[in-house]
């Protein structure tokens, strides 16, 4: 036998081992306290304000409305008549009112306790079609948005030879009328003011600028050429638009011109 097996083996006694008790949290009554209290008031608070009688809307205030029809941009504001200031909705109304062709543009708003105000911004005419049926007033676009009875004075008149349709909210199509916008926007861009716009049925145009001084363009083509003639003839006398009957610009490279008859001596 070897000598390490004669040691003797010592044996110790377990010791149990002690358990720790873990720490239990504690609610904190203040804290729950202020969170009940909190949701109670806040509750309350809405409930006071979704039933209050005084945030009722009793009226919207309507501005902007002159081509539109306003019994109907009165009756799609009145949807919010009776209802709660915090509550009602205003792209429903918005979206009424967008649909009137006369209507550009559309806002709402809310003014605290229980009223509202509804904007409108109308379209600007840039001409105005005049037709056996009336007069149509179209942007520059193409776009015709409203029915007059008389043209105003400060927008341009064009009339066409064939008897065309407009409907308000729809686009024209036929080639005179784009001609004639398409017309209408190089002159404003050449300061060049027109009264008139006329194309009869072989699309021979004529414009007239006041005084009774027509501009006899012919056939629609080469327009913006024909326009920048007419401006360097009136930028090198002003006056011809008074002391002139016409000036036919229909061959670019021979224009002519024609002072109005001298009245007979008395």
């Amino acid at each position: 036998m070897t000598r390490a097996s004669k040691r003797p083996t010592r044996r110790y006694a377990r010791t149990p081992s002690r358990r720790i008790p873990g720490n239990r949290l504690r609610p904190n009554y203040l804290l729950l306290f202020c969170i009940f209290t909190l949701a109670t008031l806040t509750g309350l608070g809405i409930s006071y304000v979704v039933t209050n009688p005084r945030l009722n809307i009793k009226s919207v205030d309507i501005e902007g409305v002159r081509l539109a029809d306003a019994k109907a941009v009165e009756s799609a504001a009145s949807r919010a008549i009776g209802r709660n200031i915090i509550l009602a909705r205003t792209a429903p109304i918005i979206d009424q009112v967008s649909r009137l062709s006369e209507v550009r543009l559309v806002k709402m708003g809310r003014r605290f306790p229980n009223r509202m105000w509804l904007r409108v911004w109308e379209r600007k005419p840039e001409a105005v079609f005049a037709t056996a049926r009336g007069f149509f007033f179209v942007q520059s676009d193409g776009l015709v948005f409203h029915k007059v009875t008389a043209p105003p004075r400060d927008v341009a008149v064009i009339e066409l030879a064939a008897n065309e349709r407009f409907t308000p909210g729809r686009t024209v199509c036929s080639s005179s009328a784009r001609c004639a916008l398409e017309l209408l926007g190089i002159a404003r861009a050449k300061a060049i003011k027109l009264g008139k716009i006329s194309i009869d049925h072989q699309g021979d145009i004529c414009l007239n600028m006041g005084s009774d001084f027509c501009v006899k363009l012919g056939a629609p083509d080469d327009i913006a050429h024909k326009m920048s003639l007419l401006r360097n003839a009136l930028a090198r006398r002003p006056s011809m638009v008074r002391e002139g009957g016409y000036i036919n610009l229909s061959v670019p490279s021979n224009p002519a011109w024609r002072p109005k008859a001298a009245a007979p001596a008395s």
